[in-house]
């Protein structure tokens, strides 16, 4: 069972980090043995000059697209392409990519692989709020992502009860948890909003009136809005509405929020190292409030499908250095992902953060948002972006929170948008994943 304090490591932030480091040389040696795909990329590479968290900057970073070129050689002995280190046989589950940005990539695990997965997925969990006595929904219906089957495996180690309600109907999802009584729901934000509706839709109450007081919600950036945190805590009634965040590629849960609720604390070490960088620069950032930078991991005992300098995409915001819960990791909160930034003219502009200053606007009006584009590669902009925006008001009232909305995204953000009103349920919701953006047919 994972530690139930969520690995409140007695060492502070700095020297955990350069633990890690210093096991970083035997990793690079481990990979330039194990196949050509690896010997290539780290030809010229001499292991024994990367043992501190300064000396990774002169590593090469990895990206998703060179990992599915790794896997574009795949062969039936080798189903992973050279991404893959361990032998097939030795490989006791694979674990697929959401898809949302891009053809999906695929990871296998070893025995070894699956006992830290699972420990730090427990961790992860215990540290977001599940532990003995939470009866949890598992709300995701595809078992072979990363929120799949080893989420249900997490909830297990954290102590929790496994209640495996995805991939039902709606009715049956709705019977279920309010038949078992479920205390605790585990799904993507969005789907936490949507789910409350169908409840309220199909037991003819509202879904507070359930016994859910616990929210867990990750997959997707939003969590760390106070609007949207406040209306999912609302809506279920929930005493406690925690965040979480990983990725297929590295450990499916890398961050999760304890009770404080001032951003997710880092808890996949031992077995994740982590770094904080200017995506423009590719420097090192310091972990200090305030700081913004893209989170860059390398998995220090992976045996499968080992990543080095992985560089995910997600810019994080650190929140804290300090927590009163103990925990001795920064707290982050993750404000948006590299590839979905926007540019209108000449400022930068991520779609959460149109979100956000629409939900501060609109409060409970706002539904679901969307960024349309001409074409999925689209970033540039020169006339306002075209927002699609769910407004619960009569006609003239949207009309003016969508003025509003407008003026205020022109006004902190520095960039014009067009905003297109909407009824309430017009865009569709997955129970995954749900993009901020999408390219009009």
């Amino acid at each position: 069972m994972a530690e139930m304090e969520g690995m409140r490591d007695p060492r502070d932030w700095a020297t955990r980090q350069s633990d890690l480091a210093a096991q970083v040389p035997d990793l690079l040696r481990r990979l330039r043995g194990a196949s050509i795909a690896w010997r290539e990329r780290l030809a010229g590479v001499e292991p024994g000059q990367f043992g501190t968290v300064d000396s990774l900057a002169d590593l090469p970073f990895m990206t998703k697209g060179e990992l599915r070129a790794m896997q574009a050689d795949a062969t039936r002995e080798q189903p992973l392409g050279g991404l893959q280190v361990a032998a097939t046989r030795d490989l006791v589950q694979v674990i697929s990519s959401s898809g949302t940005t891009g053809d999906p990539m695929f990871f296998g695990v070893t025995v070894a692989d699956w006992t830290a997965w699972k420990r730090a997925v427990g961790s992860a969990f215990a540290t977001a709020g599940i532990g003995r006595g939470s009866l949890t929904a598992h709300t995701t219906g595809m078992p072979m992502v990363a929120g799949g089957i080893a989420y249900a495996d997490g909830i297990r180690e954290a102590g929790g009860t496994l209640a495996w309600v995805g991939g039902q109907t709606m009715t049956r999802m709705v019977a279920m948890i309010n038949r078992l009584g479920v205390n605790t729901l585990l799904g993507t934000a969005s789907f936490a909003t949507f789910f409350a509706e169908k409840c309220e839709a199909e037991l003819g109450r509202p879904a507070r009136e359930l016994a859910v007081r616990t929210v867990i919600a990750g997959g997707e950036p939003g969590l760390g809005a106070p609007e949207i945190r406040e209306r999912i805590a609302d809506v279920w009634g929930a005493t406690r509405v925690s965040e979480i965040m990983g990725l297929g590629d590295v450990l499916p849960v890398l961050w999760a929020e304890c009770a404080e609720g001032h951003g997710m604390h880092f808890t996949a070490a031992p077995h994740v190292l982590v770094e904080l960088i200017d995506p423009e620069t590719g420097a090192h950032l310091p972990w200090e409030p305030g700081v913004t930078g893209e989170a860059v991991y390398t998995t220090i005992d992976r045996e499968a499908c080992p990543v080095v300098r992985f560089r995910s995409r997600d810019q994080l915001s650190v929140t804290g250095v300090a927590c009163r819960c103990g925990r001795t990791t920064p707290t982050v909160r993750c404000i948006g992902r590299t590839d979905d930034m926007l540019i209108y003219k000449a400022m930068n502009v991520y779609p959460s953060a149109i979100r956000d200053i629409a939900m501060q606007v609109g409060g409970s009006a706002v539904g679901s948002l969307r960024v349309r584009k001409d074409s999925n590669d689209q970033v540039r902009f020169d006339d306002p972006i075209p927002l699609e925006i769910e407004l619960a008001a009569d006609d003239s009232e949207a009309a003016r929170l969508a003025a509003e909305i407008a003026e205020a995204v022109r006004q902190e953000l520095r960039v014009r948008v067009s905003p297109e009103v909407l009824a309430p349920g017009s865009i569709p919701l997955g129970e995954y994943k749900n993009a901020l953006t999408y390219a009009k047919q």
